[in-house]
Formats: structure tokens, C-alpha cells, sequence
């Protein structure tokens, strides 16, 4: 079986379980080629609002079978964006036609698209390939420059990025080769290119590193933890944050998630890295059943729609909806309500998301500081320290999107 009839086959479904579901890790062990699988996969996903642009200019009927639809997209993208010779895109796809009643027209397409050439779009939803509702959503509330630069981010294929232990090495030390280091985390390396599963480097086995975006490394970085603090990180898995926290303090760390699959990968790290944590397998939204008023400090880093790491799962925005990020918003509150009841008086409370909502970053953040009464930290100084850029809305910092910075949103509020 070829790489590029998995490829073809596995861009046939949902993704309701996101790329790293099941069944793209099955697709994703049978192929041999991973680059060039991987590439195809995630190419097909970024570029799909400008693929069927183009197919549609060449099709005289718009109604056809989704699998040629597909097809086409597969075979569009490789003539437009690979230095695959045309007539061997040509020829590959066209084998690949199922019914043979359409062969005909799958190789007449992609001949006509191979003779035009690229051909610039006006509109910015296609020129960049995002769904039409989600940059008309994005427009209403994000200054120009953003959404210009959002867009453009999320076309660029994501680096590879680590967070090193700071308890066991200096960053300037590390020995890995082709490696540079982030703009904004003091502990975060960049890998320029990456042919090797990530696992198998002796560096993550033996607790060296950490795969963690930059984004993710600054949450921590902007908030004070004392020694013997405890501390609560409410949605934990996959752990990158609760780890980061043990290595920046000494202090009493609790770990929650909603399944123990989810909480068995935070204790793997942990078990990696050398940590200790005290462990609760719970819906969030019980939590306050599991623990009284002990917790110094609690993170929630939200159950969220994802748009801020579409660049990595572009996936996302096929399977998220106007009407999910509504959902997701009431979920964050009944979040919140359920942990602030945790805090001590004079504690403080982190939210983050990894999303680009209203509904999800300022109207959450708005609702605890109304609701609960939430006094706001002011954490811009912090983030001009690491030099991050970002939009502030009185709440929460919305970062701007930056070589490997994923757009995060973060608030934090003392009780």
C-alpha cells in the first residue's frame, strides 16, 4: 500500500479525534515515508479553501464524489506546493481513481491546473486557506495585523521545540546538533529540522528535555511559586506545564485529569524527569468533591476549541464551529466555578487557553472577575520581560503569533 493511497484514505474522514487520534497513528506507523506522508497530509489540510478554489475554476459540474474531491486536492497540492514532477503527480492520482468513469476527468483537471499555474486569490480567506466563518469571526474583534499575521503563521509547517531541565543542565550547554533557541523562554531549544522520532532521543529518555512549545514554557515563567506552596494543576495531561512548574520550585504539586490514561502520560513524565506529584483521576468540574480550600496557586489551562495551534493541528479548524467554541465556554466557567472554591484567600488562579475566542479567553476571564470577584494580576510587565508581544483586553495577555510562540491566552486573578 503507497504512502500516498494512506494518505489518501486517512484525509478521507473526520479527524473527529484530531490528527493524534487513533487513526492517524495507525496510518502514520505503516507508511515509510513519513516526511513526504506527513507533508501531504498536512499540506492537503492547510491549503483546502485554496485547492477547491482552484478545482472548482476547472470543474464544469461542482457535485462530485468527496473521495475525487480528495483526489484532486492531493493532486492539486503536489503540483502547486512539491517539486514533484507534473507528470508524475499526474499519472500517481489518476491510478489512484477508484471508478474509472472519473479517471478521465481527474486527469483532465490536473492538467489544466498543471498548464495555468498558481493563481493569486483576492480573498483572505482563501489566499490564506482558512474557512470563510472563522476569518469573518476573527476580523470582528482582531486588529489587522494580527489576523494578517495569524494567517500567514498558520500556513508555515510547526519546528519541533523542547524545554530543557534547568535543574540538570544549562541551555548554552546542551549537546544536540542543527539546534537554536527560542526568542522568548529562557529554557526553550528549537529543532531546525527533524527526521528521528522524538522519543528515541537519549536526551528526552534520560530527563534532559522536554517537547513543550514556547508558549506553553512562558505560563510558568510569569508566575511566582514559593517553596511548599501547593499547587493544583486542574486539566494536566500532557503534562508539559506541571513538570515546568517542579523544575522552576520546591513545592507540593497536585495533578488532576479527567481519565487515567490522561493522568498515566502526566506520571510517565513525571516518573522521566525525576518528580513526584499527588495524583486525582476527576471531571474538573467535581473537583471541589476531591480537596477543601488548600491550594496556593491553581492552573487551569482549559479544555479549548485549539485555534491557537492550528499551525501544528490543522486539522482544527475542519472539525471546530461556532458552535463548539459557545460550548466550550460554558464548560471553562463551570471550570472555574468548581476550582476557585479551591483557592485560598490571597491565591491565585491561572487560566489559559490555546485559543483565538472571545467567548473563550475575555468573556470567561470577564465572567470570573464579575462572578467571583476576582481581583485582576496585572502580568504585562512579566511578559515585556520575555519579550512577548500580545494583545491585553484588562484580563489576560492574547500573545501575538511569533516564529515558534503559539497564540496562548492568559489571565490570572487573585482570590
Amino acid at each position: 500500500m503507497s504512502d500516498r493511497y494512506i494518505a489518501y484514505r486517512l484525509l478521507r474522514k473526520n479527524f473527529r479525534g484530531g490528527l493524534y487520534g487513533k487513526d492517524f497513528r495507525e496510518a502514520f506507523s505503516y507508511v515509510e515515508e513519513k516526511a513526504f506522508f506527513k507533508e501531504l497530509v498536512y499540506g492537503v489540510l492547510r491549503r483546502q479553501e485554496y485547492l477547491d478554489w482552484i478545482i472548482d475554476k476547472f470543474l464544469k459540474k461542482k457535485d462530485i464524489p468527496p473521495s475525487i474531491r480528495v483526489l484532486l486536492r492531493m493532486g492539486v497540492y503536489q503540483l502547486f506546493f512539491t517539486s514533484i514532477p507534473a507528470y508524475a503527480v499526474i499519472n500517481e492520482t489518476v491510478n489512484m481513481v477508484e471508478h474509472r468513469g472519473f479517471r478521465g476527468l481527474v486527469n483532465a483537471i490536473l492538467r489544466r491546473v498543471s498548464e495555468h499555474g498558481y493563481i493569486e486569490p483576492k480573498e483572505l480567506y482563501i489566499k490564506y486557506s482558512h474557512p470563510e466563518w472563522l476569518v469573518d469571526y476573527w476580523s470582528s474583534f482582531l486588529p489587522e495585523d494580527y489576523l494578517k499575521d495569524l494567517l500567514r503563521y498558520n500556513l508555515t509547517p510547526a519546528k519541533v521545540v523542547a524545554r530543557v531541565n534547568s535543574r540538570k543542565i544549562v541551555r548554552e550547554n546542551i549537546k544536540i546538533s542543527d539546534i537554536s533557541f527560542t526568542k522568548h523562554s529562557p529554557y526553550g531549544i528549537i529543532f531546525n529540522s527533524f527526521d528521528r522520532s522524538p522519543w528515541e532521543l537519549e536526551e528526552y529518555k534520560n530527563g534532559i528535555i522536554t517537547f513543550q512549545s514556547e508558549a506553553s514554557q512562558i505560563i510558568p515563567l510569569i508566575i511566582e511559586f514559593n517553596k511548599g506552596e501547593n499547587i493544583l494543576d486542574t486539566c494536566a495531561a500532557p503534562g508539559g506545564k506541571a513538570t515546568h512548574i517542579l523544575e522552576l520550585a520546591d513545592v507540593n504539586l497536585f495533578v488532576n485529569d479527567i481519565s487515567f490514561q490522561k493522568i498515566e502520560i502526566v506520571r510517565k513524565q513525571m516518573e522521566r524527569l525525576g518528580f513526584k506529584a499527588k495524583y486525582t483521576v476527576s471531571d474538573a468540574r467535581k473537583i471541589k468533591e476531591k480537596y477543601g480550600k488548600i491550594f496556593d496557586k491553581i492552573l487551569v489551562d482549559a479544555p479549548c476549541s485549539g485555534f491557537g495551534t492550528i499551525r501544528k493541528n490543522p486539522e482544527v479548524v475542519r472539525r471546530q464551529n461556532y458552535a463548539s467554541i459557545k460550548k466550550l465556554s460554558i464548560l471553562q466557567k463551570e471550570i472555574l466555578d468548581a476550582t476557585w472554591s479551591l483557592l485560598k484567600e490571597g491565591g491565585e488562579l491561572i487560566y489559559a487557553t490555546c485559543t483565538i475566542t472571545k467567548e473563550e479567553n475575555t468573556e470567561v476571564a470577564s465572567w470570573l472577575f464579575k462572578e467571583k470577584k476576582a481581583e485582576v494580576v496585572d502580568i504585562r510587565k512579566k511578559l515585556d520581560n520575555y519579550g512577548v508581544r500580545y494583545l491585553w483586553d484588562g484580563f489576560g495577555a492574547l500573545f501575538y503569533p511569533e516564529e515558534v510562540l503559539t497564540p496562548f491566552y492568559v489571565s490570572v486573578f487573585k482570590k
